[in-house]
């Protein structure tokens, strides 16, 4: 096997772990620009996921706070757990298991999700590229509330 095919392999091997992890990650770049989705994401972000790329997360995402600001100008990005937690891997600092609450729209209502968020710096990359992990954890907490009632 030439080493063309052999990369073109690992390549295709990495995507399916990617693809098959069952939880939304991205690539992102430190102003939060969406580089790469996977499919869990893809689903996250419904039919709109097409234009998600090098778009900021927030804007993606319908964020509250990123709308009509765009994502990282509000006072509330400031604070923003996923912004933070991935600042925090682009200059090397894994960020595991960070809670975050955060407020998205919907064309009918606004939604409030909680999210365990992972953020991890990826190597070999020319600028820091992060790989960001969002697992919705909004039910666990209904859960436990139905548990305490």
């Amino acid at each position: 096997m030439s080493p063309t095919a052999r990369e073109e392999e690992r390549a295709l091997y990495r995507r399916a772990i990617f693809d098959g992890t069952p939880i939304p990650m991205f690539i992102v770049d430190e102003d939060l620009r969406i580089l790469d989705f996977n499919t869990a994401a893809e689903e996250m972000l419904g039919p709109e996921s097409a234009i998600a790329l090098n778009g900021t997360c927030g804007v993606a995402f319908h964020c509250v706070h990123a709308e009509p600001n765009d994502c990282g100008k509000a006072e509330a990005c400031h604070t923003c757990d996923i912004r933070t937690s991935v600042n925090r891997a682009a200059s090397g600092e894994p960020v595991h298991r960070k809670m975050h609450i955060a407020k998205f729209r919907t064309p009918n209502r606004i939604v409030t999700q909680e999210f365990l968020i992972t953020a991890t710096l990826l190597p070999f990359t020319k600028t820091p590229e992060v790989l960001l992990a969002l697992e919705d954890v909004s039910r666990l907490g209904a859960l436990r509330k139905v548990r305490k009632g």
